[in-house]
């Protein structure tokens, strides 16, 4: 198994690192600008259980005053028809900060953790309602290969 991915990505005086106990009220703000209302207690609990680096990689923009821009998760997607890839779970740029290189360096982190751990695709999905994403995503590389519903069931 490749080792875990521990580097920090420069982006001018702002820097791209991984998520720490202390970014969660942040990132709590970040995820209710796209209408994902969670405390900064849920956030911090969702984080422990991703805890093992060669399996999960949250990633955040800090800015130079330590406030955060946005942030990333990826994780390794298993399934016995395809195999394994690296999936992006969630990227989140601030409102007022978009159009900054922000998102794409937090898609560089996730393409670096993906390789680090074995990958060779990496993955996102995004809501058929949210255009900018869609032209962010082709910008970047990404190919819209499906699309699909998704049905959920309270358990």
């Amino acid at each position: 198994m490749n080792q875990p991915f521990h580097s920090h990505l420069a982006a001018g005086s702002s820097v791209v690192r991984p998520a720490r106990k202390g970014d969660c009220s942040g990132m709590a703000e970040l995820a209710g600008q796209l209408g994902y209302q969670c405390t900064s207690e849920q956030v911090a609990e969702r984080l422990k259980d991703m805890q093992e680096l060669n399996q999960y990689g949250v990633f955040v923009f800090e800015l130079p005053k330590g406030q955060l821009a946005g942030w990333i998760g990826v994780y390794l997607f298993r399934s016995v028809e395809t195999g394994t890839w690296a999936e992006i779970n969630g990227l989140i740029v601030d409102h007022r900060m978009r159009c900054q290189g922000i998102g794409k360096a937090l898609l560089n982190a996730a393409e670096l953790w993906a390789r680090s751990v074995g990958c060779q695709t990496i993955s996102v999905r995004s809501n058929v309602t949210r255009d900018r994403a869609h032209r962010f995503y082709e910008g970047n590389g990404y190919g819209h290969v499906k699309t699909q519903k998704e049905f959920h069931k309270g358990l």
